[in-house]
């Protein structure tokens, strides 16, 4: 008698199923690691963004506070009086009580200072200043109104693209004019700062079109920070300049009382 074995039965000698991605499993798979990819490069290009604004936001800011208080310095230790020269023909120039540079000795603490910033096309504001000697025949000749000659000029800040100095008189008039005889009270200095590396992609054209903007903007019955704020939301034609422009432009503005 024949005995048949049937080994799918037998104990221990079960068949086993080797398991294997299937093609659909494969492409959720790459799908979800495009996904979270695409998400990680999103993030590092979004903390990247911020840090740079961040960088030019500090930039603009040393710049713009180096400057505010260089200028607010030499303001509250001007000398207004009727029969010297301030602010003749509209330029930000003043005696002050601080000594200048010169080449002669002794001097004294008077010096002529004068900010300008210069060609359509620079972004470098200059400060001048000349230093009075103890000479009889030394100025300041009262009397005379006109601005001195051979003040130094020297660097200070660059970046800057925007610079205005407008006065607050007794009655609270704003005005762009000094007037010796009405003493203002206060003087508004508006300045306006292109931080480091966005001012390496300004060309010399869009220099000189931001300062031209800028100046024109400035009422002089207005807040010079609100008008140029104004100019830039409305006016300026952001398409045509660096993107980094946006982020790397800071207006500022300090109220400066005078003697």
């Amino acid at each position: 008698m024949s005995h048949c074995i049937d080994n799918s039965v037998m104990p221990g000698r079960e068949k086993h199923a080797h398991s294997a991605f299937t093609l659909v499993e494969l492409l959720v798979a790459i799908t979800v690691l495009a996904l979270i990819s695409v998400v990680l490069a999103q993030m590092l290009s979004a903390t990247s963004q911020t840090w740079i604004s961040g960088q030019a936001r500090a930039n603009n800011f040393t710049k713009g506070r180096a400057m505010m208080d260089l200028l607010t310095r030499d303001l509250q230790g001007g000398v207004y009086r009727s029969d010297l020269p301030a602010f003749p023909a509209g330029t930000v120039g003043f005696y002050t009580e601080r000594p200048g540079y010169s080449g002669a000795s002794p001097t004294r603490n008077l010096s002529w200072v004068q900010y300008d910033l210069g060609l359509s096309s620079n972004t470098v504001l200059q400060r001048a200043d000349l230093a009075e000697t103890w000479a009889s025949t030394a100025p300041p000749a009262f009397g005379n109104t006109a601005a001195p000659l051979g003040a130094t000029p020297r660097d200070t800040a660059p970046g800057i693209v925007g610079f205005k100095v407008q006065f607050i008189y007794p009655d609270g008039s704003i005005s762009t004019n000094y007037v010796a005889t009405n003493r203002p009270k206060v003087a508004a200095v508006g300045l306006a700062v292109v931080d480091d590396k966005s001012l390496k992609l300004l060309k010399a054209e869009k220099i000189e079109s931001l300062r031209n903007g800028f100046s024109n903007s400035a009422t002089g019955t207005n807040s010079i920070k609100a008008d140029w704020e104004k100019y830039l939301k409305n006016d300026l034609a952001w398409d045509a300049y660096p993107k980094s422009l946006s982020s790397g432009l800071k207006i500022f503005e300090r109220y400066v009382s005078l003697p």
